[in-house]
């Protein structure tokens, strides 16, 4: 089971921006996550959490969501004696962590559900549980309750006149002038269209219209979030989010692949839930598609490119019905061999039987450098959809080789299309046209992105701009395949302008979204990410971790990690900072000692770099045998 912990970290200083009065009575202390503190009669009460050493004569907490990346800032408080307020809706993830934790073990894999992890490590003790059409009553004081879900699903917000003055506390549900900490924490699932949180994209965000326009309605003379500066035109930042969320998804929804899976009325009807009932929506066309040829066999999220003399090349493996497919192939004697398993990607509908199917038919697996130690060690990452079934002894080769296979010519390309972790591969044979398959990474209606968490980077030599650079490169006619679609496809020129065109809009929509100095940091949850995330070990022994980093800033910057470890896990060797140029990435290796009992166990780190600051923000799940 999960064992509750006691945290021990490294003593680092900490950015603190200066104490400021918001009214007589009101101190407003930012910081990674900032501190309020309303005074009556010689006593406290706080929102969010207070700093260091301020927790005494505080008598009442209040708290808008169950994120520990806010949360820690009020343990403090709660441990010196405070009742402490949270929202309902959010109970099980605050009172309990241990029950998500001890379930995420083996959840983590196959999840389509796409929730945020950033779960306590250890229950906060809490007083009261509230919801919409609760008040808080405190010192003469009120404090209207309001359900504002979006950034998480069960948040609440408070508003208080205090001194004159009407005062939101609204957690992470806006930041600063018309923006949003991220992206990624807003994928979920859309019951009214009959679609799960992995193809979600930013569904909350109907949920955040809806609650920022309830925030407007009530009228605050300032809008005071868990996170970023005080909001001193709060009618006019709420209206510019809602803008730019609407701006977002509009374009996102102009060059959508779901429109070939789930056709026109559900991605209608996923558009109106934000944009609003009538709204707008625009779709791409679809491209060209047509039969694939002859010597490409098909089978679920599979396909097998047949040589002239019966040998075969097989592209992934989801499925056992694959491998059986292939054994009636060469049973009837179409096929004689299988000489290779090219695998486009880690996601489970694509990898479950790969190492299965390598060893019935004893053929070498291959992938590009870039996601082959993904496919080989699955439970040393988290992403959406991932197989638990390690694939063994991958030939790893070079993205741009090229290969000989009987007739064909193989190039191999890492493409990170769908997912950051993805490849292709372009098969010429003979005088024939060439088809690129490249697994998830484009349908006939546009660009298969609707999952943020899969890392769909946006800097000019990453993520789908990279791709559409491949495929401008190859200077002849060529067909497209899309595993989980029937037909081989092609984009004309103005189909392919179209989407850069488009593409290109979104990210100077993000750039506008988020207050950081690259959209990525909105959309890449794993910019700063432990590996191996999920890790078994037994007592008495030591482990060897490593935080990596990625700058995704345009310049220079010093990251310092400070470790947050559990009773029973001790540190012996840290490197605390690591400076990265743009783009780069890097490893901040630590070295812990485990005399633990057996029980999942959970290591969080805080990330700080100039401007940025990230409580409890990476996190490695160790199991102790």
């Amino acid at each position: 089971m999960f064992r509750t912990i006691f945290i021990c970290t490294l003593l680092l200083p900490l950015h603190v921006v200066a104490a400021e009065s918001i009214t007589p009575s009101v101190t407003f202390e930012g910081g990674y996550v900032n501190a309020v503190s309303v005074a009556r009669a010689g006593k406290r009460l706080a929102i969010y959490g207070l700093r260091d050493g301020m927790a005494s004569g505080c008598e009442q907490v209040l708290l808008t969501h169950h994120r520990r990346d806010v949360l820690g800032k009020a343990r403090p408080v709660i441990n010196a004696g405070a009742a402490a307020v949270a929202p309902e809706a959010e109970r099980e993830l605050i009172e309990k962590p241990g029950d998500f934790w001890n379930a995420f073990t083996t959840n983590r894999f196959h999840d389509y559900a796409q929730q945020s992890t950033k779960v306590l490590a250890q229950p906060l003790r809490i007083d009261r549980w509230v919801k919409e059409g609760d008040a808080v009553e405190w010192r003469g004081l009120r404090f209207d309750v309001i359900d504002t879900p979006g950034y998480t699903r069960g948040a609440v917000s408070y508003i208080a006149t205090i001194d004159d003055k009407k005062l939101a506390f609204t957690g992470d549900l806006i930041y600063g002038d018309g923006q949003l900490f991220d992206l990624y924490s807003f994928q979920d699932e859309i019951p009214e269209a009959s679609i799960r949180g992995y193809h979600g994209y930013g569904s909350r965000l109907a949920q955040l219209v809806t609650s920022l326009r309830k925030i407007a309605a009530a009228k605050p003379d300032l809008i005071i979030p868990a996170r970023g500066p005080i909001i001193e035109q709060p009618a006019a930042a709420i209206e510019k989010l809602i803008g730019r969320v609407q701006a977002l998804y509009h374009n996102y929804l102009s060059t959508n692949a779901l429109h070939w899976y789930f056709k026109e009325d559900r991605m209608r009807m996923c558009g109106e839930r934000i944009l609003g009932a009538g709204a707008d929506i625009e779709l791409m066309p679809y491209s060209l598609h047509e039969k694939a040829p002859d010597w490409v066999f098909e089978n679920a999220t599979s396909r097998l490119l047949i040589s002239d003399d019966g040998h075969g090349f097989l592209l992934d493996c989801g499925y056992q019905r694959v491998i059986d497919a292939v054994k009636t192939l060469m049973t009837n004697g179409l096929v004689k061999q299988v000489d290779g398993i090219f695998v486009t990607h880690y996601h489970d509908d694509h990898t479950d039987m790969v190492q299965a199917a390598a060893e019935e038919f004893n053929c070498p697996v291959y992938a590009t450098p870039e996601y082959t130690d993904i496919l080989e060690n699955p439970a040393a990452y988290h992403m959406p959809a991932m197989t638990s079934n390690a694939i063994k002894n991958i030939k790893s080769v070079p993205s741009g080789e090229t290969m000989k296979w009987q007739e064909f010519e193989l190039t191999f390309q890492f493409f990170p299309g769908q997912t950051h972790y993805h490849g292709a591969l372009l098969a010429r044979r003979q005088n024939e046209r060439p088809i690129f398959f490249i697994g998830d990474a484009f349908a006939p209606s546009g660009i298969d992105d609707y999952c943020v968490l899969n890392r769909n980077l946006v800097h000019k030599e990453g993520g789908f701009r990279l791709c559409f650079q491949k495929l401008r490169q190859i200077d002849e006619p060529f067909w497209l395949v899309n595993e989980h679609i029937p037909y081989v496809f092609e984009f004309s020129d103005d189909e392919m302008n179209y989407l850069e065109s488009r593409y290109d809009q979104r990210i100077e929509i993000l750039k506008e979204l988020f207050p950081w100095d690259a959209p990525n940091y909105g959309i890449d949850e794993q910019w700063a990410v432990f590996y191996p995330y999920g890790v078994k070990t037994k007592s008495d022994e030591s482990l060897d971790l490593e935080v990596r980093i990625t700058n995704h800033s345009p310049a220079q910057r010093t990251f310092v990690v400070e470790p947050r470890l559990p009773e029973g896990i001790t540190l012996m060797e840290s490197q605390t900072e690591i400076t990265l140029e743009p783009g780069k990435s890097g490893v901040v290796p630590l070295k812990v000692n485990v005399t633990a009992a057996p029980g999942n166990y959970l290591i969080t780190s805080d990330i700080r770099t100039n401007g940025m600051e990230f409580g409890e923000w990476a996190e490695s799940l160790v199991t102790v045998e």
